[in-house]
């Protein structure tokens, strides 16, 4: 199952939770707001605060920007 890092305000992270949930793909939504457990997470892993930011650990995959999580999803997901 995907991890996807988001803001709930993120217009970009809601692009990604749509097309998540038209495609039928499962994932772990985790609030990455500045402050969270999840924004330490996130710059642990990625560097950076920024999302949307998707982990597919079964694929040891890493990624930004909505339409490449989108895209990869879309080829990867069963």
């Amino acid at each position: 199952m995907y991890k996807l890092y988001t803001y709930p305000s993120c217009p970009y992270c809601e692009k990604v939770r749509s097309s998540f949930s038209e495609m039928g793909v499962e994932f772990e939504e985790i609030d990455a707001t500045r402050g969270t457990p999840g924004s330490d997470e996130l710059v642990n892993l990625g560097g950076k605060q920024q999302v949307p930011f998707l982990v597919d650990e079964a694929n040891n995959v890493q990624m930004y920007e909505s339409d490449e999580i989108i895209k990869y999803a879309r080829e990867h997901s069963e």
